[in-house]
C-alpha cells in the first residue's frame, strides 16, 4: 500500500515491519513469541500492549481501551497507532531493524494511518484456521476478552474488516499464507521460511541461537 509518511515518521530505510494476521486464537501470539525468541526482531503484540495500557497507571486511554476490548471493536486508530509508534521508537533507538507486529493492522483505516505515522509494510503473513477450532482454542485460553459473545465479534471483525487489508495487500503481493491448522512447530518453519524470504538477510538469529 503506497503511502508517503510525514515529517516525524520513523526512517523507513532502517526497520522492517511484518504484520501476522489470523483470527482470534490461530497462533500469532504463540508464533511471535518464538520469532523473537530465536531472531534479532522486536516482537509487538497489539492486543498485549493495549492491555498493558489499560493496567497503566494514569493512562488517558485506559478506559475507551477496555471498553472497545470488551465489545471486540477496533478502537480509534490514532490511539492503537500512536501506542504502536512509541513502542517502534523506542526499540529503534536501542538497534532494532526488523518488527513483527501479531494482530494487526485489523482494518484499512487502521493500516493506512499506521503506514503514514510509521512505516509500510514489508510482508503480510495470514496464519489460516476453521472458525471451529479458533473458538476451542479461545474456549481453553479463558482471557478477559475471550467471552463468547466477544469471540462472535472478533470472528466477525476478522472475516469482514480484516479479510479486506488481506486481499489488498495480496494485490501488492505481499501475502503469505500459512496453515495455522498444524502443529506449532511446523507452523513455525513455515513462518521462518516466509520470513527468511522477504526479509532477505534481515532476518539475522541471536547469537545464542546462532
Amino acid at each position: 500500500m503506497a503511502t508517503t509518511p510525514h515529517e516525524g515518521a520513523l526512517d523507513m530505510s532502517k526497520i522492517a515491519i511484518v504484520g501476522v494476521l489470523g483470527g482470534p486464537g490461530a497462533g500469532k501470539g504463540t508464533q511471535c513469541e518464538r520469532l523473537a525468541r530465536t531472531f534479532e526482531l522486536e516482537h509487538l503484540s497489539v492486543s498485549d500492549v493495549l492491555r498493558a495500557e489499560v493496567e497503566r497507571e494514569g493512562s488517558p486511554y485506559a478506559s475507551i481501551i477496555r471498553e472497545n476490548m470488551l465489545a471486540g471493536r477496533v478502537g480509534p486508530k490514532e490511539i492503537t497507532v500512536g501506542i504502536l509508534k512509541r513502542h517502534n521508537m523506542d526499540a529503534v533507538q536501542k538497534g532494532m531493524q526488523t518488527f513483527v507486529l501479531d494482530g494487526f493492522p485489523r482494518n484499512l483505516d487502521q493500516c493506512e494511518y499506521f503506514e503514514n505515522e510509521i512505516a509500510p509494510f514489508r510482508q503480510i503473513v495470514v496464519l489460516e484456521c476453521s472458525e471451529s477450532t479458533l473458538v476451542q482454542r479461545l474456549a481453553a485460553r479463558g482471557r478477559f476478552d475471550d467471552a463468547k459473545d466477544n469471540v462472535q465479534r472478533r470472528l466477525h471483525t476478522f472475516r469482514e474488516a480484516t479479510s479486506r487489508v488481506i486481499r489488498t495487500f495480496e494485490e501488492a503481493d505481499k501475502v503469505a499464507r500459512i496453515n495455522g491448522e498444524l502443529d506449532i512447530e511446523a507452523v513455525a518453519k513455515q513462518l521462518v521460511k516466509v520470513l527468511e524470504e522477504s526479509l532477505q538477510g534481515l532476518l539475522a538469529r541471536r547469537k545464542d541461537e546462532a
